[in-house]
């Protein structure tokens, strides 16, 4: 059901649109151009939209038309913006890898929205349009050297340098969960994304729990599963596993980022992901980025858990897309 205010735009006043290509549902809103949210909306995936790349871009381009369609009576839409859970080639604004869902690197989605509806069309991954959102609205107002962490499906990054995002040569930069790490119990190197993703912290705690049933996660478990939800309401109540799996997540995320704090001399880090587990999060990277990064470098780098909620892919994508 989207949240609207009508009265924050008229029809002399153009909106931004934009959508956040999630793993699970889509979540789509109107945006103007400080960055304030006009409507917002979420929807789950229609039973076979996932199936192949085609059915997902038919479920993109519906959603977006329907989106319009119900703001044209408001305003009209003057920009598109999508974000996804994978990399962006630039410029051709083709998906490079998108892990969780349908392989969209054959579709020229940019080009055929563009077509449809007639305006500008802009795609970049989650972390990117995240960051940017946080840059022009939220708690990196006014910071020019900074990292958004983005912890869902995947584990990505936006960079911002000298007050502009940093995509690299094909628009690869931010691909931190690729990163290798070294995990001491396992005896060698993982990527980041295997220790530290949504479904695979949960997956790391289940695989605690055949030694550990004490926790309150074990009978979630035995009822059906749980989730990475869950596994933070958890620690906020105080379940002793569940603090010690996202303690432990920290930990591994820290193994990237104390070299990035490092090498680009950071003024801040922004951890996004699911907002309730955010400053769970942000303590133990903080703990053990102190321990691997010069005392100087730690000292100009704040560690800090982003502001905007659900909806920062969605501004920034919005806002990426009107040439903000």
């Amino acid at each position: 059901m989207a949240i609207s205010d009508s009265s924050s735009a008229s029809s002399s006043t153009p909106v931004l649109l934009g959508v956040d290509l999630g793993t699970n549902h889509i979540r789509l809103g109107t945006i103007d151009r400080s960055g304030k949210v006009l409507a917002f909306r979420r929807e789950h995936y229609p039973d076979g939209s996932l199936s192949d790349a085609h059915s997902l871009a038919s479920q993109l381009v519906s959603a977006v038309s329907q989106m319009i369609e119900e703001q044209t009576a408001t305003a009209p839409v003057a920009a598109v913006g999508v974000g996804i859970p994978g990399l962006v080639l630039q410029p051709s604004q083709r998906a490079a890898s998108v892990p969780h869902l349908p392989d969209l690197s054959k579709l020229d989605l940019q080009s055929e929205l563009a077509d449809k509806f007639g305006v500008p069309v802009h795609f970049d991954n989650n972390a990117n349009a995240a960051a940017f959102a946080e840059m022009a609205c939220g708690i990196a107002r006014g910071v020019n050297d900074f990292l958004y962490l983005h912890i869902g499906s995947n584990v990505g990054a936006g960079i911002v340098l000298g007050g502009k995002l940093q995509r690299g040569k094909s628009g690869l930069a931010g691909d931190i969960g690729q990163m290798n790490i070294y995990a001491e119990h396992l005896g060698g190197f993982v990527r980041l994304e295997s220790m530290a993703s949504a479904e695979n912290i949960v997956r790391r705690t289940r695989d605690r729990l055949h030694r550990d049933r004490t926790s309150s996660l074990s009978r979630l478990g035995a009822m059906g599963g749980f989730s990475y939800d869950d596994i933070i309401e958890q620690a906020h109540r105080g379940d002793d596993l569940a603090k010690l799996m996202l303690q432990r997540t920290g930990a591994f995320i820290a193994l990237a980022l104390a070299d990035v704090i490092s090498l680009l001399n950071l003024e801040m880090i922004a951890v996004g992901g699911a907002p309730a587990g955010r400053p769970l999060l942000v303590s133990a990277i903080e703990q053990e980025s102190r321990q691997r990064t010069s005392a100087a470098a730690f000292a100009d780098c704040r560690i800090v858990a982003a502001e905007i909620g659900a909806e920062a892919t969605v501004i920034g994508a919005a806002l990426l897309a009107g040439g903000r």
